[in-house]
């Protein structure tokens, strides 16, 4: 069942303000109350109305003032604001208008008109809400790895890119880590073609767990993950490497009922660095470093520096 609309009656009136709260009930919507302008902005704030019925005339904040401060701060939101003023000249309601108001009512309002101007603006407000929803999640679907709802390679390369920057601007270290996973085709021999993403998706799950809140974990590949260490230097990483490494080779990885054996390699590339000058470069070193763990046989780290350097951690495997 569908909740009813939240509307928010601002008046400093109490009178008026038990009036329309006993219309609107009996029409079946939800009322919140507010008698001057600052708790009208903190009811907004903390009860997300879907329409405001905002007197003009008010002390401290008018009605104007907070219409301009709702409009100004709703960003993507639509929030209906209707006026309701004893001020029914042109002049007024112009004013009222171009402080970005939706609709202008004299008092004491007609019902009738009252009721049906508000169902207008809130048939538009479930219109512009289905619209930004879909909008939110054509976003998502675009940076999104469906299989594990981790970040993929278009939202890596913006993200490592502006992560760069700051690094650049800051004078901060900046790490990453590839997690390849490296027997993908004999998962998919011997367990069938979901035997690969079943391990994948695994995998994101215990990455997602090892992860600070804020390290950027992304899917940018079929057989890998790439980890963005923020505010990490090359000796750090290596530590989450190892850690991560140990962590994968001590789990048990089963698919449909079968116990399987992924293989792992990683690869580790960092900032400052004097052969990298752009995240481009930088998540380049860290494809070759990857590479080169698994042309070494894999289960070790490459660690990228002017010369590689590759670590096998005790897994206790």
């Amino acid at each position: 069942m569908e909740e009813k609309s939240l509307v928010l009656l601002v008046d400093d009136e109490e009178g008026t303000r038990a009036s329309l709260r006993e219309l609107l009930e009996k029409e079946g919507f939800r009322v919140a109350e507010a008698s001057d302008g600052t708790s009208a902005m903190a009811a907004v704030r903390d009860l997300s109305p879907d329409l405001v019925l905002l007197d003009v005339v008010m002390p401290g904040l008018t009605g104007l003032e907070v219409c301009r401060l709702l409009k100004a701060n709703q960003g993507q939101r639509f929030l209906p604001v209707i006026l309701l003023t004893a001020k029914n000249d042109l002049d007024s309601r112009v004013q009222g208008l171009r402080m970005g108001a939706d609709d202008y009512l004299s008092k004491p309002a007609n019902p009738r008109e009252l009721l049906a101007r508000m169902e207008a603006l809130l048939r538009i407000k479930k219109l512009q809400d289905r619209m930004s929803q879909n909008q939110k999640r054509l976003e998502d679907q675009a940076v999104t790895d469906p299989a594990t709802g981790l970040f993929n390679a278009r939202y890596l390369s913006g993200r490592l890119h502006d992560e760069f920057a700051r690094a650049e601007r800051y004078k901060e270290p900046l790490s990453c880590l590839a997690i390849g996973l490296d027997n993908v085709l004999d998962l998919a021999r011997d367990c069938g073609a979901g035997g690969p993403e079943a391990v994948v998706r695994e995998c994101a799950r215990i990455l997602e767990q090892m992860v600070r809140e804020f390290d950027i974990l992304t899917r940018p590949a079929a057989d890998r993950f790439v980890l963005i260490l923020p505010r990490t230097h090359f000796t750090g990483s290596l530590a989450v490497a190892s850690r991560i490494l140990a962590r994968l080779e001590s789990e048990t990885f089963t698919v449909s009922g079968k116990v399987v054996l992924p293989r792992f390699s990683l690869g580790a590339a960092f900032y400052p660095n004097k052969d990298v000058t752009s995240a481009e470069l930088l998540l380049a070193q860290l494809e070759d470093a990857l590479r080169q763990a698994r042309q070494a046989g894999g289960r070790q780290i490459c660690l990228y520096q002017h010369t590689t350097y590759f670590y096998r951690p005790e897994s206790g495997k």
